[in-house]
């Protein structure tokens, strides 16, 4: 049996609309996320980030905070494999020095959100803060003061700034969980090592 095209067109409209109200965020979950995202150094790539890699409609702190370090880990193993490829493509000696030394920043960022996720599934929060706090340090060996092409350069650079909110999030969601209380936010600002500054010393 034929179905008449409009039939058609109209169920994959239906399909469509159903889909995204699906993942339509709202509630507690929206607000947890407006609470984390309220505290990092840029509010609207935050709440895009996030909304870019939900699958869910509802999550809670815990969730929410598992899937920042998800990403984080994946956006530094993205960038390692990034990195690489430069320096396969253009393989300057003069250049070598800077990016492997950026290699090898991105592959630390890995393995300690690699560690952080364990650490949080663990409830070690207090190691995983201390860790979280680290990958700021190990993100400043990478300097993108080096000449390679110009496009290059850029993703680069924009790269290591989504990185430096990703640290941002993981700080703020991390001290929200160690804390126990999402809505809490005074706990979260007031810790000695939290870094709203991330983008300061840049």
């Amino acid at each position: 049996m034929k179905l008449p095209r409009g039939f058609i067109t109209i169920l994959a409209l239906y399909v469509f609309i159903h889909h995204m109200e699906a993942l339509e965020v709202g509630g507690p979950t929206q607000e947890l996320i407006n609470s984390i995202c309220a505290e990092t150094v840029d509010y609207e790539l935050c709440k895009e980030i996030i909304h870019k890699h939900l699958d869910t409609k509802t999550m809670n702190l815990f969730d929410l905070t598992h899937l920042i370090f998800r990403i984080a880990t994946e956006h530094a193993s993205d960038t390692y494999v990034f990195i690489g490829n430069i320096l396969r493509e253009h393989p300057d000696p003069e250049e070598t020095t800077g990016l492997n030394t950026c290699l090898t920043a991105y592959t630390d960022e890995t393995s300690t959100f690699l560690k952080v996720r364990h650490e949080f599934c663990q409830e070690d929060y207090e190691r995983m803060i201390i860790d979280i706090l680290s990958t700021r340090k190990i993100l400043k060996r990478c300097r993108t003061d080096f000449q390679i092409p110009l496009n290059k350069k850029k993703l680069l650079i924009e790269k290591g700034r989504v990185m430096k909110i990703l640290i941002n999030m993981s700080a703020v969601s991390g001290y929200m969980v160690k804390n126990g209380n999402g809505y809490l936010l005074s706990s979260v600002v007031t810790e000695p090592c939290f870094f709203n500054d991330v983008d300061q010393d840049s």
